[in-house]
């Protein structure tokens, strides 16, 4: 006669696959959330920007420090009014661009962004970048404007754009 105790078991019970189900499914969605390329790009995004927004303030302030005034517009005594970073110049003793001759200075946005302008207007200086609305690069801005206080920097959002305003002066 054959004994329960001693016959090999031939099939998982119910419970053992139940726990297997749910093991796969929890590895599946964290590793879904962990590896997720938006997730990843909007980190990249994230991290470009404000690694930008640090280089182009120390940029601003050296040439503010050295010349008592904000960068102005290239060969010209104007104030920045939405002008491209690359087409503007220091005015010190001997005036230098910003781009450096050959692009050498100003960093390029990220894919998606659109270039780095600045404006001056009564006490304000700020530089402007915009993403499209509800994209990835939208997102990455929500992120980094928490960052920031209302009087630092501000997130303006229209019908088809995220438009980032970062004050360097108010």
């Amino acid at each position: 006669m054959l004994n329960k105790k001693n016959m090999p078991r031939k099939a998982f019970t119910l419970v053992e696959l139940a726990i297997t189900i749910f093991l796969a499914g929890l590895l599946g969605s964290l590793g879904y959330f962990y590896l997720n390329t938006s997730t990843i790009k909007r980190s990249q995004y994230k991290t470009a920007v404000q690694s930008h927004v640090n280089l182009i303030e120390s940029m601003v302030f050296q040439c503010k420090g050295l010349s008592e005034q904000f960068p102005k517009e290239l060969n010209t005594s104007s104030k920045a009014s939405n002008t491209l970073l690359s087409e503007l110049e220091c005015n010190t003793s001997t005036p230098y661009a910003f781009d450096g001759g050959k692009n050498g200075f100003v960093p390029l946005p990220p894919t998606g962004f659109t270039p780095y302008r600045a404006t001056e207007s009564g006490s304000a200086f700020y530089i402007v970048t915009t993403a499209e609305k509800n994209s990835i690069q939208d997102e990455a801005l929500q992120k980094l404007i928490v960052n920031y206080t209302s009087t630092q920097a501000v997130l303006e959002h229209n019908a088809t754009s995220a438009t980032f305003k970062i004050y360097l002066s108010r």
